[in-house]
């Protein structure tokens, strides 16, 4: 029989043992206590590479390097068995103790690696114009599976800024809209969505890109905010993201004075700060490409990713940009090494990125090396996503602008001729003939206006930052009032042609998209979408009207 004391000096020495057991279970969980500093240094960088097959040359580089994740790029895409081939591949021939991550940009509409197939979703400002975040949630559902069964692990994505400056270069129709709650509620749908098919996905561009007139690939964005506006318009998508679970966050190449002072976010302890003791996330932090010239320009990429890891950031991405080729990437790895041996960078921070990658790696299962699904195709929700999103901005002429047994022109530019040859495809098959005239080639359209006989479909792609074509269009516009304007891209394009009698917002031309408006030009389905953007001076957001169907 044990005395009181001595039951408490067992039980206190029992509990130092299962203690000390329990922390030995918590290192054998986790490879990063047994990982050299060098392979720490590789575990955080996300890397792109060239072809669509794996070359010695990128065998042996991710070998040396140990990433803990690769990107695709269209460069890398041919097809579904070749994606699928190339990725068994890398995983097979590539010798890794650690699993990679694979992602990918796949945002649907103007931004997407894998096209075809059911892949062709019509693309954010599109969802905003339905109004219906459950799409956005199916979306995210089946782009999940998608890439899954492809084996990709990872979407960047959702985008959840606010596009709230109609000369954003660089966000647009990628953006859900200009509304904060539409944004918000779009964003944490998609995010919903991604979950129940395990895919990884991430909230981008934090703290927001939304309001600048600069493309961070190609300089360094201002945003002039301060504080309090942003915690108005900016943060609220990133909030619901975060409540949503959203397991990772993209920061963006942007300086914010009132923030981050003369840094960019993805640099800036302030920014990773906020994101974490305000908003409370506590998943990965992803860096945008480290090449892009916003960072490349002002700092170097190697400095840069030894000064993103300091600020917070996890999981850096070296992307596909012309400043920073693959060839760069072992000097990278070799600056992570260096600065934490020297000091600059603390040993402590990088374990904490390490751990947090290799946390959300066994959640996805990747280390189980979990079954992928097969394939599942979308074509009949991007389908509904085209049909409830094209919006009527303005009908003057009697409605609808088409009929069987027309013979319509086109007026089209030369670099989307694919869309116009699609859409006078859908157009033939519901009865109508036609012809394309293009224009912003290098010879001038071979047509006189006056001549042209029947309706006229003018196709506008990116006006407000294309003079030359916009002054082309309203010269047909002023031999032609009754052309039907098409916004196939930016709805900011119909403040360049306010004077078009019948206007019409696609959000993009992909090809659910055009089979929609054509359906829509000859009144088999009714015009359904609502702007998802206020077009200054002339409509506000929430606009649209509609003709009836025959």
């Amino acid at each position: 029989m044990f005395s009181v004391r001595e039951e408490r000096s067992v039980t206190m020495e029992f509990r130092r043992i299962a203690a000390a057991l329990g922390a030995l279970a918590l290192l054998a969980s986790s490879p990063v206590w047994a990982m050299t500093l060098e392979e720490k240094a590789g575990q955080v960088l996300a890397l792109s590479f060239s072809g669509t097959s794996l070359d010695e040359e990128t065998r042996f580089r991710l070998e040396e390097i140990k990433p803990g994740g690769l990107i695709l790029y269209g460069k890398n895409v041919e097809s579904l068995s070749q994606v699928r081939s190339l990725l068994s591949s890398i995983r097979e021939r590539v010798r890794l103790d650690i699993p990679l991550m694979v992602a990918v940009d796949q945002e649907g509409g103007t931004v997407a690696r894998i096209r075809g197939h059911g892949a062709d979703f019509p693309g954010n400002m599109a969802l905003g114009a339905t109004g219906d975040p459950d799409l956005a949630e199916r979306q995210g559902f089946i782009m999940g599976r998608q890439l899954k069964s492809l084996g990709i692990d990872l979407d960047y994505a959702p985008v959840v800024d606010v596009n709230s400056n109609p000369s954003n270069p660089i966000i647009g129709v990628r953006s859900f809209g200009d509304d904060v709650a539409t944004v918000s509620s779009m964003g944490a749908s998609m995010i919903k969505g991604f979950s129940r098919a395990r895919m990884g996905c991430s909230a981008k561009h934090f703290p927001g890109h939304g309001d600048v007139d600069i493309d961070s690939h190609l300089g360094l964005p201002v945003l002039n905010r301060s504080l309090e506006s942003m915690r108005y318009l900016e943060f609220p998508p990133f909030r619901s993201a975060v409540e949503a679970g959203v397991p990772a966050v993209m920061t963006a190449h942007i300086v914010v004075p009132s923030l981050t002072g003369e840094l960019p976010a993805t640099l800036s302890p302030e920014a990773i700060s906020l994101l974490r003791d305000e908003m409370g996330f506590e998943g990965v932090v992803l860096s945008d490409s480290m090449g892009m010239r916003a960072i490349s320009n002002g700092w170097g990429v190697p400095d840069a990713v030894v000064m993103a890891l300091r600020a917070g950031v996890d999981f850096v991405l070296l992307g596909a940009d012309p400043a920073f080729p693959p060839e760069g990437h072992r000097e990278v790895r070799d600056r992570i090494v260096e600065a934490v041996r020297s000091g600059e960078l603390d040993k402590a921070r990088l374990d904490d990125a390490v751990e947090r990658i290799l946390r959300w790696k066994d959640d996805m299962g990747l280390f189980s090396g979990e079954v992928r699904p097969d394939w599942v195709g979308g074509s009949a929700l991007a389908e509904e996503i085209a049909s409830r999103s094209v919006t009527l901005i303005r009908s003057d002429g009697p409605p609808p602008p088409l009929r069987k047994g027309d013979h319509v022109t086109l007026i089209w530019p030369e670099k989307r001729v694919a869309a116009a040859e699609l859409l006078l495809s859908r157009l033939s098959d519901l009865g109508v003939s036609g012809r394309i005239v293009l224009f912003g080639g290098r010879t001038a359209p071979d047509v006189n206006v006056n001549d042209i006989k029947g309706p006229v479909l003018m196709g506008c792609y990116d006006l407000v930052r294309d003079e030359p074509s916009a002054s082309f269009l309203r010269e047909v516009l002023e031999e032609k009032p009754d052309c039907v304007s098409l916004s196939m891209k930016t709805p900011y394009d119909l403040t360049v042609l306010p004077e078009a009698e019948t206007a019409l917002a696609c959000f993009g031309d992909t090809p659910p998209t055009l089979e929609a408006l054509a359906s829509i030009l000859l009144g088999e389905i009714r015009p359904s979408g609502h702007l998802p953007v206020e077009l200054p001076g002339l409509y506000p957001r929430g606009w649209g009207v509609s003709w009836s169907s025959r």
